[in-house]
Parts: structure tokens; sequence; C-alpha cells
């Protein structure tokens, strides 16, 4: 691929994991790109994760490490690596691997036709791994985004994305949700400004935990009803 590409890993207290899934992802993109670059966001931990990703980028000319000093949530981790970052094309991959990173050749096939491109776990060929509650509380999430923003992807959360860095030049001028909604706000901004965003299925089992406290469930439905609100609102005086 003559493009280059930047794939960025936002992460909170993977010291643990972290490590092994940088190499992971380095792997991957060594089979599929010539010019890459991997750049971890650490969202303020304070088990030494960010001193474990440092030690690889030491070693690695293609591999980067930035620090929030707080936590800041993945929205702004995402737009903080995105700001350092050098490539055509972006993919927000989430640290934990949930998502294997071979899912990242998926998403590049799919770009050349698009200027977004979401892994969707509830299409068809898509290959999941979840708990009861974890399915139940994503359903629910996902009738909350159509109901209050009028989007009709089935799936706006699962942490594997990849963007052209144009759209996401534009689009993150006007974010206004930096944390669990992040994703939601973006998708909204694509579709409403006539960019094209394609589903893909995640052909390589995704593996999802049910670490989902009461706090965060709360905040994602604030961040969303408020950004339904926002989105309705300038429609409303556009049309005026």
């Amino acid at each position: 691929m003559e493009f280059k590409i930047s794939v960025i890993m936002p992460a909170y207290k993977l010291k643990n994991t972290i490590r092994e899934s940088v190499v992971k992802v380095e792997e991957v993109l060594k089979s599929i790109a010539d010019n890459y670059e991997i750049i971890v966001v650490d969202d303020g931990s304070n088990d030494g994760t960010y001193e474990c990703v440092l030690d690889l980028a030491k070693k690695s000319d293609y591999i980067k490490v930035v620090r929030n000093l707080v936590n800041k949530g993945k929205g702004f981790s995402f737009m903080k690596g995105f700001l350092v970052s050098k490539g055509d094309i972006i993919v927000l991959l989430d640290a934990d691997l949930e998502i294997p990173p071979y899912q990242v050749a998926v998403l590049l096939k799919a770009l050349s036709k698009s200027d977004v491109v979401i892994t969707n776990k509830r299409l068809p060929n898509s290959k999941v791994r979840a708990p009861l509650l974890r399915k139940v509380l994503s359903l629910s999430f996902n009738l909350l985004v159509r109901i209050l923003t009028g989007l009709r992807f089935s799936d706006t959360q699962t942490g594997c994305k990849a963007f052209r860095r144009e759209f996401l030049r534009e689009a993150l001028k006007k974010i206004t949700v930096k944390r669990f909604a992040f994703d939601v706000e973006l998708l909204l901004l694509a579709t409403t400004n006539g960019y094209k965003v394609i589903e893909v299925p995640s052909y390589f089992t995704i593996v999802c935990n049910s670490r989902i406290r009461l706090k965060e469930i709360l905040r994602m439905f604030l961040d969303l009803l408020l950004i339904g609100i926002r989105h309705r609102l300038l429609r409303y005086y556009k049309l005026k």
C-alpha cells in the first residue's frame, strides 16, 4: 500500500496486556503495509501502562506513545492521537483487542470505496462471543441511538473503525462529546455531511467482556441525549 496507515489505540489501565497488544498489531501491519505507525494514547492510567509502551517506542520507529495526565475518555484520546498522526488512513482500534487486529485489513479494503468504515458485530457474518448482560446493554444503547439521533446503523460502538484523514480533519473540529458516545457523534457528522460510511462484519471472533459500570452507562445516556438535542437543533436552524 502506498498510503500511510496510522493505528490509534486509546488505552486505560492495561499494563498487563498492552505490550502484547501492540506487538500483535505491529505484526498485522507489517504483513499488509510498508508505511504505518502505531500511536498508543494512555488515558491517565496509574498502573504503568504508559511506561510499558514507552519502552516499546524506544525500540521501534513505528510506535509512538502520548498520554493524558488524567482520564479524558476514548474520544479525547483518539483526537489527541490524531493530532500527532501522519497517516492518510486513520484506524481506531481499542487497545484491549476485544476485536482481533486482523480486522484492520478488512477495514482497509472497504475504505477504497468509502470515507468511513465501521465494524458491525451484528452483521450476519460477524463472529462474536459476549455475555448476555453485554448483549442486552448493547442492544438497548443502539435502540436509544436510533431514537435520539436517527442513525440507522445497528452497531456504532465496536472499537475498530477506519477513516480517511480528510474526513477526520473536518469532523473533529465539530465534535462536542469526547467520552463513551464519541463514536455516535462522529458517525452522525459523517452521514449528515454527505460522507460515505460502509459497515463490514468481523470475520475474526470478537470476545466481549461484561465490565461496564453503572456510572459509565449513565454517562453514555447523557452524552447521547446531548448529541441528539444538539444535532436536531442544528438541522432545525438550517431548515429555517
